[in-house]
This record gives C-alpha cells, sequence and structure tokens, in this order.
C-alpha cells in the first residue's frame, strides 16, 4: 500500500467519526429523548383523563336514573319558543 493511500484512509476514518459522533449520535439521543417526553406527557393526560372519567361517568348515570323518572308521557305537548338572533 501506498502512503497516500493510507493517509486516505485515515482522513475518511476521521471524517466518518467527527459525523457519527457530532451529528449521528446526537440526533438519535434527541429522538430517544423526544419518545421518552411524548410517552410522559401521554401518561399525565391519562391520569388527569381518568378522574375527569369517572365524574362524566357518574353524572351520566345519575341524569339516566333521573332522565328515566321525569320522562314526558307519550303524546304530551312540550312548550316551544322561538329564538330570535
Amino acid at each position: 500500500m501506498s502512503l497516500t493511500r493510507i493517509l486516505l484512509y485515515i482522513l475518511l476514518a476521521y471524517f466518518l467519526y467527527k459525523f457519527v459522533f457530532r451529528f449521528l449520535v446526537p440526533v438519535i439521543q434527541m429522538s430517544w429523548r423526544m419518545r421518552r417526553q411524548i410517552k410522559e406527557f401521554q401518561r399525565q393526560h391519562q391520569q388527569q383523563q381518568d378522574p375527569l372519567q369517572q365524574q362524566t361517568t357518574e353524572a351520566k348515570q345519575s341524569t339516566s336514573n333521573n332522565a328515566t323518572a321525569k320522562q314526558p308521557k307519550a303524546g304530551e305537548y312540550i312548550d316551544f319558543e322561538e329564538v330570535k338572533q
């Protein structure tokens, strides 16, 4: 092998090393960090939604119980007023 070929391989290895450790590694680390943050946001959102879903379920059950008791009889007239804007 000639000296120029060895120098060329050394330069190629150096630029490949710089590319990997200055570009690829930070990009990969950032993508992992973003995935973790997205999962954390989804987990927090789910925790916030769980109590709200329980409250709405309880409210729906109580209103459905009230609605069955207060349903108007068939054929009963309901007053209607037209609202002008």
